[in-house]
């Protein structure tokens, strides 16, 4: 048994979903705890075990979504409303992925750079993010957080999409940069941490399916890893995965981001001592 595979499917899974930054993690866990880098074919699988967990839990917002397109001449008023929600919604996913995926393709190489991905910077945007959550947070408390999802206008789905651009930065946290959005939108924190996971699957899609299609045009595809191995990083990430989900869901309907920003703050503290 690989515990080292294992480990990093566990730090995949629950750092894709906590505010903490699954790149972050990912780029400094072979470093710090001194486990053996897989490259893009662990990579990939990781990556779509958490989407997997994600569509699970998330299947009957999926499938209402999708059918919402499906149009049905004897369908009810009630019905028709409801149709009409999920596809604002299916829309809005589609609108806050438009501009990470036009920052992330135009500034590719910036973003894979040593610059970016070096300890130090890593510790240096685990600051800025946890700054961003403390101000939403506080923001939060403030205000009356009372809006639905299918309230939001497009003008705000468009600024949550803008902030998932930060989570490009290793160390930001895709979770943390939108569901801080979410905050700043008058959404409450666990309407905040669903939207942002919903709005996140065609980020994390789009990773795992980048890894693995840089995998299959490798003309050296990586052979040191059996599918027995591939098998158990999918399936441990997923598990993972799905458990951080419903945990972050269930832990936001009456705590802060207060401890997540506690952990970060000393996770760029350690990384720079």
């Amino acid at each position: 048994m690989n515990f080292d595979i294992i480990l990093l499917s566990i730090i995949q899974g629950l750092t894709e979903f906590l505010p903490v930054s699954s790149s972050a993690h990912l780029a400094l866990a072979p470093r710090l705890l001194g486990l053996t880098e897989y490259g893009l074919d662990m990579d990939a699988f990781l990556h779509l075990g958490t989407l997997f967990a994600a569509i699970i839990y998330f299947r009957k917002e999926i499938l209402a979504m999708l059918s919402s397109f499906v149009i049905a001449s004897t369908a009810k008023p009630s019905n028709a409303e409801s149709k009409a929600i999920n596809r604002k919604l299916a829309l809005a996913i589609l609108l806050a992925t438009i501009p990470a995926v036009i920052i992330g393709f135009s500034f590719k190489d910036f973003f894979g750079s040593d610059l970016v991905r070096s300890s130090y910077g890593i510790a240096i945007t685990l600051v800025l993010g946890s700054l961003l959550m403390f101000i939403a947070d506080h923001y939060a408390k403030q205000q009356t957080q009372n809006k639905e999802i299918s309230e939001l206008g497009y003008t705000e789905i468009f600024f949550i999409g803008i902030m998932q651009c930060l989570a490009l930065f290793p160390g930001v946290s895709r979770s943390g940069s939108t569901i801080s959005a979410g905050l700043f939108a008058s959404l409450n924190r666990e309407q905040a941490a669903r939207f942002s996971f919903i709005v996140g699957l065609p980020a994390i899609g789009g990773a795992g399916l980048l890894a693995l299609k840089d995998l299959l045009t490798s003309p050296i595809m990586g052979t040191s890893l059996d599918y027995q191995e591939l098998g158990i990083g999918f399936l441990v990430s997923f598990i993972s995965g799905y458990l951080a989900i419903d945990f972050m869901i269930k832990f936001l309907k009456n705590h802060s981001l207060t401890w997540f920003i506690v952990y970060r703050i000393i996770l760029a503290g350690f990384i720079i001592l």
